[in-house]
């Protein structure tokens, strides 16, 4: 049996936001994004430590957070601009970008 076939079902890593989504959601700790999801405390802290949830686990978390499968994988502000943007015409992206630079310039550090 090679490497491969033994670790078939295991996910791949990948990036996460999982504990920014918990935070943003009002679960203070592991124990508590575990209870809601019906998921062992080990699970979800191996998760706050950076390690993929399982396919199965995305669609809890996403159900828990209120959010799609994939916005697990963005930061809650990225998938916030994400969503407000969709739909919008390129005119308009353009004028709220020209919006949001002239009300919030970038302070000059140094």
């Amino acid at each position: 049996m090679s490497v491969t076939q033994i670790h078939r079902s295991k996910q791949p890593r990948r990036p996460h936001y999982v504990v920014e989504w918990a935070k943003r959601r009002g679960f203070k700790k592991a124990v508590d994004l575990a209870k809601e999801i019906n998921a062992d405390k080990s699970v979800v802290s191996r998760w706050y430590n950076g390690a993929t949830p399982g396919k199965e686990y995305q669609d809890r978390l996403a159900a828990a957070f209120g959010i799609e499968p994939d916005a697990l994988f963005r930061h809650p502000d990225d998938d916030w601009i994400a969503r407000f943007l969709a739909g919008r015409d390129e005119e308009e992206i353009e004028r709220i970008k020209a919006t949001l630079e002239s009300a919030f310039p970038r302070r000059m550090t140094g």
